[in-house]
C-alpha cells in the first residue's frame, strides 16, 4: 500500500491551504499599507465630507414622489 492515505492528503491540503491564504492575506495587507497608495486612501477617506455639487442635491422634503411603484397612474393599470 502506498503512503498516500486520505489522512495524509487531507493534512497536506489543509497545510497548503493555510499557507496559501496566509500569503494572500500578507500581500493584501502589504498592498494596503504601501506608502505609494497613501494619497489615494487619504482622498477616499475625505469623500463623505465633501460638499455635493448643486446638481446632485437631494430632493426637497415636499417634492412629489416619482417612484413608478407609488405612482397612482400605474396602480390603476394605466401606463
Amino acid at each position: 500500500m502506498s503512503g498516500l492515505t486520505y489522512e495524509t492528503v487531507s493534512r497536506v491540503a489543509q497545510q497548503a491551504g493555510t499557507l496559501y491564504f496566509t500569503v494572500i492575506f500578507a500581500v493584501a495587507i502589504g498592498w494596503a499599507l504601501w506608502p505609494k497608495h497613501k494619497a489615494g486612501y487619504d482622498d477616499a477617506a475625505q469623500i463623505p465630507f465633501r460638499e455635493r455639487p448643486p446638481t446632485e442635491a437631494p430632493p426637497a422634503a415636499d417634492a412629489p414622489l416619482t417612484s413608478p411603484i407609488l405612482s397612482p397612474d400605474l396602480n390603476k393599470g394605466e401606463l
